[in-house]
């Protein structure tokens, strides 16, 4: 699903104009920007995905009725309708996927301890050094940015070799679970029956 598509079933179900959600919609699928394929998916569409957002807009969203929504409903939501009904770990995408046992990521080493937390936080979850792709890539050095500023996001920069990019990575990521490419139908019906 789109962005928009996001941001009005959005609206639908937790009231107020699909633009106030349309943000944290663009954030989660900022990864089309690094790799337009649905692989996008396996950098921000999981329980880290969600807690990225919190940490990005805050533990509430208000809409324009007055009241508060949680982030983590929105980004919920989102990830569901993304997924078929899922909300996937980092080990639900990353574990036991042997097309990924070939790659190899280069780890920095930083002295900034908040950027250090930042990039070993994946792993810690998920206990699986393949899920540093997140953020020992080029799209690592975006999250940095959004979430830690850009002097961060040039420090993280200046230690991730240029060859260390989603694109290459995720190209031999191979789908084993029908959640990971299949959106949830049921949700755009229900937004075509109301229009």
């Amino acid at each position: 699903m789109n962005i928009w598509v996001h941001s009005q079933l959005s609206a639908k179900k937790f009231g107020g104009p699909p633009e106030v959600y349309y943000p944290i919609h663009k954030f989660l699928d900022a990864s089309k920007l690094f790799y337009f394929h649905i692989k996008h998916r396996i950098l921000l569409h999981h329980t880290y995905g969600i807690e990225l957002c919190i940490r990005r807009f805050g533990d509430y969203l208000e809409v324009e009725t007055g009241r508060q929504v949680l982030v983590r409903d929105i980004a919920a939501e989102h990830i569901r309708e993304d997924l078929g009904g899922k909300i996937p770990t980092l080990f639900d995408w990353f574990g036991n996927n042997k097309t990924l046992d070939g790659l190899t990521i280069h780890q920095p080493d930083v002295e900034n301890p908040e950027m250090q937390d930042f990039i070993d936080h994946p792993f810690l979850i998920s206990g699986l050094a393949i899920s540093r792709i997140i953020t020992c890539s080029d799209f690592g050095v975006y999250l940095a940015k959004e979430l830690l500023g850009a002097s961060a996001a040039q420090q993280l920069r200046a230690h991730i070799p240029p060859e260390q990019n989603i694109s290459t990575l995720l190209r031999t990521f191979r789908f084993r679970e029908k959640w990971q490419f299949s959106p949830d139908i049921s949700q755009l019906k229900q937004l075509e029956s109301d229009g």
